[in-house]
């Protein structure tokens, strides 16, 4: 099974409307396999919403109602993926890959595995808590499998590769 077999590697991770936690578990999968292409398109955003409806006060226009509430839980939560995987060494892009007529599931993630890392460590760990703190996160899951806390300040003497290789050499296990 490659998912729980550490030794299985591949170069491109392909997940189309994984549901809800399903797709960070393909992203987690690709990061420790060292994948170089990740490629999902997401599915359900259920694991935010709890905690967006937490969070949300009675005067917030945008939050007091729940439709926006559930786009907003799908915005934060690919957001939150993007900037995880930037942290784990990955060139991302987020995208619309079909027209909104068609479906309102059309965001695309990808991820590109990058030789030299491009983006500021520190920032990413700060804009990833911002966003966190920002909409009341505790918890997501592709930043459990990365052992990042979305509550605490991430470790700033980590160097870059202390963070790849925890990604990298982290065992899968559900």
């Amino acid at each position: 099974n490659g998912v729980e077999n550490e030794s299985c590697t591949f170069d491109i991770l392909v997940a189309l409307h994984a549901c809800d936690t399903a797709t960070d578990d393909a992203l987690y999968s690709g990061i420790a396999r060292g994948a170089n292409i990740i490629v999902v398109a997401p599915c359900c955003h259920k694991q935010l919403r709890p905690q967006l409806d937490a969070h949300a006060q009675p005067k917030d226009p945008i939050l007091r109602h729940g439709v926006y509430r559930e786009r907003i839980a799908e915005t934060v939560t690919d957001s939150l993926r993007a900037l995880l995987l930037e942290l784990a060494g990955y060139k991302v892009q987020v995208f619309e890959f079909i027209g909104g007529e068609h479906t309102s599931k059309n965001v695309m993630i990808t991820a590109v595995k990058m030789r030299r890392r491009i983006y500021s460590t520190q920032a990413i760990e700060k804009q990833i808590q911002s966003l966190a703190e920002h909409y009341g996160i505790r918890y997501q899951k592709l930043a459990q499998w990365m052992q990042i806390d979305l509550l605490e300040n991430v470790q700033k003497d980590k160097t870059d590769k202390d963070i790849s290789s925890k990604t990298s050499n982290r065992k899968l296990t559900r």
